[in-house]
């Protein structure tokens, strides 16, 4: 019998938040491969895949690499930004799995709606996630999953639209404060990457793996 798994398939582990702790094998908790992948400037999810993400450049690439155990979705992709899909989405829909159904979004500013709209319109399944640069975006918006509790039935679930998305709308000081802490976080990394003293010339440094 299936279970119905709570899913955040968005989630960034490797930002500068420091209180995103996981701790996948104490909590039964099943992590699924992904990355955001940037394809020709615009922001592309790949889970499971066997290729690293800086051999996916071009949406030619993606069609190139990508195998049927490979799950793609495009996310936030009709929020007005230049990484987001948007018109590409239409030009290259047959490469997407599911559309993202974004946590970032208020009772009156919903960037989500002409999303959902394309998404009943093409046949794909909507996928809810949280996109957490930070703590607090966690759990505000996630999917349950009817799958086992493996990679390939997760991943498989959703393809085929057994899923649906639990969420509630932000407030807009909530959405400002969320921008502000990420872009402190986004500042506090420039600063740390610019004070890091470079290794001269021909100076070899070994780091403990």
């Amino acid at each position: 019998m299936l279970a119905r798994l709570r899913a955040d398939l968005h989630v960034h582990t490797r930002e500068a938040e420091p209180s995103i702790a996981y701790s996948a094998r104490d909590h039964d908790v099943l992590l699924i491969p992904g990355v955001e992948a940037t394809v020709e400037g615009r922001h592309v999810l790949v889970y499971n895949a066997d290729v690293e993400a800086d051999k996916l450049r071009t949406f030619a690439d993606l069609r190139r690499y990508r195998t049927p155990e490979w799950l793609v979705a495009a996310p936030h992709p009709l929020f007005p930004a230049s990484y987001c899909l948007r018109e590409r989405l239409w030009q290259q829909i047959d490469l997407f799995d599911a559309i993202e159904f974004s946590h970032f979004y208020t009772p009156r500013i919903d960037f989500n709606r002409p999303a959902v709209k394309l998404a009943a319109a093409v046949g794909l399944p909507l996928l809810g996630t949280s996109d957490s640069h930070l703590d607090e975006q966690f759990g505000t918006t996630f999917s349950l999953i009817e799958a086992d509790l493996s990679v390939e039935s997760a991943l498989a679930a959703v393809k085929h639209g057994r899923l649906s998305i639990v969420s509630r709308p932000l407030t807009l000081s909530r959405c400002l404060g969320i921008v502000a802490r990420q872009a402190l976080a986004n500042a506090r990394v420039a600063v740390r990457a610019r004070l890091r003293p470079t290794s001269p010339a021909g100076e070899t440094i070994l780091t403990p793996r």
